[in-house]
């Protein structure tokens, strides 16, 4: 070992203590074969980390958007009652609706249009024609100021038998519980793929160890920094799994921007809420770059651990 070499090495260590990422010194061999198998296995645990993020993230801001149009709407339904006009009831609760505070739209559905809502669970329209259909009315509550649901619903029962008030209050709770769990399960998934590129490093780095022994050796016992020697491998190591990281989490975004064209495309994959989220926000890229990142300081943190602990047997 030349002064020279030593004087440079101990540039890049202290260097490396700041910037550890850029700290590159050839100690660590460059194996053309297993780096880019490390890469390979890296980018698909990304791709499948940012993928569960990515839909994580559409899923809680679908949910959301969902929430607020159930919280902003309620319907009144009106069943047919013997002995009663329909459309006479539907005037009377029309003008119940229209006259209380907090509410700014009342639209009343056409009876074609309640049949058609039917039509999944009954058929077409024609064949469910003759059928007491209840009708619709869907009415919009101001969300700063709502009326109160509950004295509504009295007064519209009251004045119109056979009137019931829905505020989706059951199906809100629903979607919030689903949209926990389903946040929990990708919480738990991403761990998993994060833990597993950490034990993918860690053997990388055993392996790389294993190669340049004698030179690790040779340098610890001539009293070299074992930073400096953790330095290299963190740094080779965190490269890549950077380059692992962005090839996945590519690939992830080049998926979800397929799909959400896929359901602007018509007669394409078509869920009401899911739709309406812009094709990639900032929110998407964020959390894939997160992901990336988290990748990149795994990689980096697991090979810089390991290379200490195997530096400790050697002591």
């Amino acid at each position: 070992m030349s002064e020279n070499h030593f004087s440079r090495s101990g540039i890049f260590s202290a260097f490396s203590r700041f910037v550890p990422f850029f700290g590159r010194d050839p100690l660590v061999a460059a194996d053309q074969v297993t780096d880019r198998s490390l890469v390979a296995v890296i980018s698909i645990l990304t791709f499948l980390a940012a993928l569960t993020a990515c839909a994580a993230q559409l899923t809680a801001a679908t949910a959301m958007r969902w929430q607020v149009m159930m919280v902003s709407e309620v319907t009144v339904q009106l069943k047919p009652q013997a002995g009663r006009s329909i459309d006479t009831d539907i005037v009377r609760a029309s003008d119940i609706l229209r006259g209380t505070a907090g509410i700014t739209s009342v639209k009343v559905l056409r009876r074609e249009e309640s049949a058609k809502l039917l039509e999944p669970w009954l058929g077409s329209a024609s064949s469910i024609e003759s059928l007491p259909i209840p009708r619709l009315i869907v009415v919009q509550i101001d969300t700063h100021q709502p009326p109160d649901l509950a004295s509504v619903g009295k007064a519209l029962a009251d004045a119109v038998p056979g009137t019931s008030l829905d505020d989706h209050r059951t199906w809100t709770k629903r979607l919030g519980h689903l949209s926990n769990l389903f946040l929990i399960a990708s919480f738990g998934a991403l761990l998993l793929v994060v833990l597993t590129t950490g034990l993918t490093i860690v053997f990388a780095t055993r392996g790389a160890m294993a190669g340049n022994r004698e030179i690790i050796e040779v340098l610890h016992f001539i009293g070299a920094d074992d930073r400096y020697i953790a330095g290299q491998f963190q740094s080779h190591f965190a490269v890549l799994g950077v380059r692992g990281g962005l090839l996945g989490g590519g690939a992830a975004l080049l998926l979800v921007l397929t799909l959400k064209l896929s359901m602007m495309i018509p007669d394409g994959l078509q869920f009401s809420g899911l739709s309406e989220v812009p094709i990639l926000d900032w929110r998407t890229v964020f959390v894939t770059f997160c992901v990336i990142v988290l990748v990149g300081i795994v990689a980096g943190l697991a090979s810089r651990i390991t290379v200490y602990r195997t530096i400790g047997m050697l002591a």
